[in-house]
Order: structure tokens, then sequence, then C-alpha cells
């Protein structure tokens, strides 16, 4: 008898636990509401504005899946909760630890939001300086290119083109393919000459760089050809200049 009242007192116990273990759970899939999501949108705002940092990507952290659950990955919501928490980690001079964030704020703010909106340009440059960090040159390379191609389009400033063929052409360098290499540093060449002209430490600088492209390629014609027309003092793996 004794042992069916304990056993019968455990199972009470068991089940109470078990009750109280499971509500936390049912009250925060409960609390995720519309207004619940709208609520905490507003104190990620507030948070910005007041520039609590940490908290931003606390809360944007927890009300991601609830947004795309609710939406989809590519609402512009969603994404912006992205941009925030990238934001919070670049302004406390980190690096988001997830770094499928870091390309899916990029990816889907080029696809939804466009090219040029300010969102994609901020996720767009803080991917690019992840991937620089991270020594991925090959995938930095795009988007370079992408930049170019909207100076291009758009503005068409020679100096900011000058300083993204330069950019190219390093890690064009990096990656040691020297034909692109060699292509962009004609770009920074001609562009330095048109904006600062000959006597610049710029345009010296990338005859200089293309010369020695020219002697890796064992372009010897360009080669000597340059550095006579520039009177540039360059060897090429130990050749004379003369």
């Amino acid at each position: 008898m004794k042992l069916a009242l304990y056993s019968k007192s455990l199972n009470l116990v068991t089940t109470a636990l078990l009750i109280i273990l499971c509500l936390p759970s049912q009250a925060e899939a409960k609390a995720w509401s519309e207004r619940k999501l709208d609520k905490t949108i507003l104190k990620i705002d507030r948070d910005l504005t007041r520039k609590r940092w940490q908290a931003v990507i606390e809360r944007s952290e927890k009300a991601i899946p609830e947004c795309i659950d609710r939406h989809s990955e590519h609402h512009k919501m969603c994404i912006v909760m992205l941009r925030n928490i990238n934001q919070s980690y670049e302004e406390t001079r980190r690096f988001n630890p997830d770094n499928a964030q870091i390309k899916a704020a990029y990816a889907l703010s080029s696809e939804v939001f466009g090219k040029t909106h300010s969102t994609t340009i901020k996720a767009r440059d803080y991917y690019y300086k992840y991937l620089i960090f991270t020594e991925d040159y090959t995938a930095a390379i795009p988007l370079v290119i992408e930049i170019i191609d909207l100076e291009l389009a758009g503005a068409n400033d020679e100096y900011r083109l000058m300083q993204r063929y330069n950019q190219l052409y390093a890690l064009e360098g990096l990656n040691e393919n020297w034909p692109a290499e060699e292509a962009a540093l004609t770009k920074v060449l001609r562009l330095s000459e048109e904006v600062l002209g000959k006597d610049s430490m710029e345009f010296k600088a990338a005859a200089e760089a293309l010369a020695h492209n020219y002697c890796i390629q064992t372009k010897y014609h360009e080669f000597f050809e340059l550095i006579n027309q520039e009177n540039l003092q360059v060897d090429c793996f130990g050749k004379s200049n003369s």
C-alpha cells in the first residue's frame, strides 16, 4: 500500500515537473505573435538609435527566424534585420561569426533592393572586408568588378575608378592571374595619367607594377618598350634595362 502511494506521488511530481519545464517553451511560442514581432522591431530600432549594438545583435538573432517563418528570407524586413546584425558587429569592430549571414545579407539585398540601394552598398562593403580579412581573394574579385561596373554606369568618376582598378589589380596579383592583373594595371595607368598626370606617384607606381607584370609573363618586348618610354629603373629578373 505504501509502495503504491509512493509510486503515485512520484508520478504526480514527475508530471508536475514536466509541465513546469514545458511552460517556458509554450509561452515563448505564444509570445511570437505579429504584435510580438512588431514590438521587437521597435526595440531594435530604439537600440540602433542609442547605439546599443549588442542588444541589436541579440534581439535581431531571435527575431530573424520568426520573420522568415512568418514571411520569407526575401522579405525586406528580414533582410534589414541581417543588415542590422552585421552593422552592429562592424560598429564593435568585429565580424559576424555566422559568415553565412554576411553573404546572405549581400545576396538577398542585391536581389530584393537592387545593387545601388544603400542597404546593398553597406552589405557589399562589409562582405568585401570580411573576404579580405579571411584572404578569400577569389570571392572578393566579383565584388570589385561589380562596383566598377556600377561606377561606369553611374557617375563614371575617373578618380574612383582608378582606386577600384587598383584594388582589382592587387587582388588579381594575389591570385597570380597575370593577364587579368595586366588588364587592370593598364586601366590604372591610363586613369592615373588622365587624373593626376605622368609626374604623379600613382602613375609611376602603376607603370612599374605593369613592367613587373610584363616580366612575369615574359612579355619582354612590352617590358622594354614601357621602361624606355617612361624612363623606369626596373629590372626583369636581373636583366639590365639597357
